[in-house]
C-alpha cells in the first residue's frame, strides 16, 4: 500500500495514496520527505479579501508591464 505524506498548517499525516484526493479537497497539501510542497490543496481554504486584492493589484500591475514591453 503506497502511503503519501500531507500537511495542513503545522499537522503532518500519513495517508494512504488513494485518499489523497480526499485530503487535497479538505484543505492539506502533498508534501515530499523533506517537506516541500508536491501539490497544493483543491479546497477546504480561504483567502483574506486583503490578500486576494493585493494579488490581484499585482496582476495587473504585470499584465500592463508585460502589454509596454511587448509594444517596443
Amino acid at each position: 500500500m503506497d502511503v503519501v505524506k500531507v500537511r495542513k498548517q503545522n499537522r503532518i499525516l500519513d495517508v494512504p495514496a488513494s485518499r489523497l484526493e480526499a485530503f487535497l479537497q479538505q484543505g492539506y497539501d502533498q508534501i515530499d520527505e523533506k517537506g516541500k510542497v508536491i501539490r497544493r490543496a483543491t479546497g477546504g481554504r480561504t483567502v483574506p479579501l486583503a490578500e486576494y486584492n493585493k494579488v490581484v493589484e499585482e496582476l495587473e500591475k504585470a499584465k500592463a508591464e508585460l502589454a509596454k514591453l511587448k509594444k517596443k
